[in-house]
Formats: C-alpha cells, structure tokens, sequence
C-alpha cells in the first residue's frame, strides 16, 4: 500500500484549531464576543485562542510526515461544520423574535414571582426550558446582591433612573420592596415586547438578561401601562417615564410602571444586562 508523504488528518486538525482561534479573535476584536459570553468569560476564551494556536503548531511538523496508518477524517465533520457555520451566520441580538409570552419573567431578587400558568404554557410548548442550575446560582448570590442593592443604588432627584450597570440591581430590589417604591417616580430603557395576553395598553419594557452565555438567556423587565401603547412598535427601543404603582398581573402582584411618557432612543451599543 502506498503511503502520503503527508499526513491530511493532522492538517485538517490544525485547520480546525486554526480555524476556531481566527474566529474568537475576530468575535473578541469585534465586541460581537459579548453577544456569546458574559464580560467575564472572556479572559478565558483569549486564554483559548493561545492554547488552539500553540497546540496546532505542536501538530504542524505532523503534516508533513507520511501517513503510515489510514485514519477516518469523517468526526471532524463534527467540527468543521459548526466552525463553517460560525463564520457564515452573522451574529445577531436577542429581540421579541425569540422570546414568547412563556419565556417572559416578572422578576424579583434573586427568585422570580412566577406565574404557574406561564411556566406551565411553555413547557407544553417546548420551545425553552430554563435550567435549574440558574435560579440556585442566583440564589447562593443573593445576600451579596441585596447588600449591593443598599449600598449603590440611590435616587436621583427623587427618580429611579436605571440603565446598563444598574438595571437588574434596580428589577430585584423594587420587585423585592414594592411598597417602598410605590408612588416613585422611573425612567428606563428597553425594547417593546407585547403579547395577545396584554391589555390594549399593556406592554412591556423588555431587556435580555445572561448569566453566563447566550444559552441562558432570559427576558426581564416591568409590565408598563401607557395611553398610546397601542401605536408603539414591537422590538422599537423607547425610554419610559412613568411612576411605579402596585399591581396586579395574572394574580401575582408586581410593581407596574404607569407610563406618564415613552420616546423613541438609540439602541445600546451592548444591549444585554447582568445579573452581577
């Protein structure tokens, strides 16, 4: 049998590492990075770029040696094609797109004030199903949050003024003390997600809230009750100015924002918030 004077398993394997560490480069130079991973995951994934580099110039002297032993390259399929598709779909931000009725939370500090009903529609559905893992975590930081919470979170001319840094801080702790905010004036950002479930002037000032990736990401924000909600557009980024009031949504009570103003604004730059 006659044997290669070199080795194509190796130089697809060294393609392969290549191939991913260009892709995190770029996704990292880019900023588009962000629309994968926490900010804090991201020393990691540079830590990765170097190790991909460094192992495929550990395989290169491998290309050109003879292949002696006829090896399948058909399982790194299993990684050529992911990578193919990586650079071919463009990235996109989350939006009402991907979201439904089910997947939206109303939610407090570090658990959720959770609708049985929403819950149960979407699991029938089976289009989402939230991991466990993330309510404990956000559990187990609960103390430090609401610490942080008292300690950073102050009023502006008697205002709730939330934005990128603070905007889940804010969700917890007036989810977790509605009285105390009752009758506050707010000003905040999102984008308009409304559901046939909604009221005429219902809707909802919506953020994309990760964790750790994009795998586990969820809707937040607060149900907003406006005059004109009716002529605004669904995924349109807007600014409410309103007053928090107590209310009622599917038998849970929740803080609603009485929407006393809604603009047109720029959508943010990065347009994910987190949870810490």
């Amino acid at each position: 049998m006659k044997t290669r004077n070199y080795n194509i398993d190796a130089a697809f394997k060294v393609a392969i590492l290549l191939g991913f560490a260009l892709f995190f480069f770029l996704t990292i130079q880019s900023g588009q990075v962000l629309k994968y991973v926490h900010p804090r995951n991201v020393p990691f994934i540079k830590f990765a770029v170097i190790a991909m580099v460094l192992i495929s110039l550990f395989f290169i002297p491998e290309v050109f040696k003879p292949q002696r032993i006829k090896v399948s390259s058909i399982p790194l399929l299993f990684f050529i094609l992911p990578l193919i598709m990586a650079f071919l779909l463009p990235t996109q931000s989350f939006n009402s797109d991907y979201i439904s009725y089910g997947d939206l939370k109303f939610q407090g500090n570090s658990g959720n004030v959770d609708n049985p009903e929403i819950k149960t529609e979407y699991s029938e559905e089976g289009e989402y199903k939230e991991d466990i893992y993330i309510d404990e975590y956000l559990d187990s930081e609960n103390k430090n949050i609401m610490e942080l919470n008292r300690n950073e979170l102050q009023l502006i001319d008697e205002t709730i003024i939330m934005d990128n840094d603070n905007y889940v801080r804010w969700i917890q702790e007036i989810y977790e003390n509605i009285e105390k905010y009752n009758a506050k004036k707010i000003q905040v950002s999102g984008f308009v997600f409304k559901e046939e479930q909604f009221e005429d002037n219902e809707f909802v000032s919506a953020r994309m809230m990760m964790v750790c990736c994009a795998a586990d990401m969820q809707p937040i924000g607060f149900l907003c009750r406006y005059d004109k909600a009716a002529e605004l557009k669904v995924d349109t980024w807007i600014r409410v100015y309103g007053t928090i009031t107590k209310g009622e949504f599917n038998g849970n009570v929740i803080p609603v924002i009485e929407a006393d103003k809604v603009e047109n604004t720029e959508k943010p730059e990065f347009d994910y918030v987190y949870p810490f």
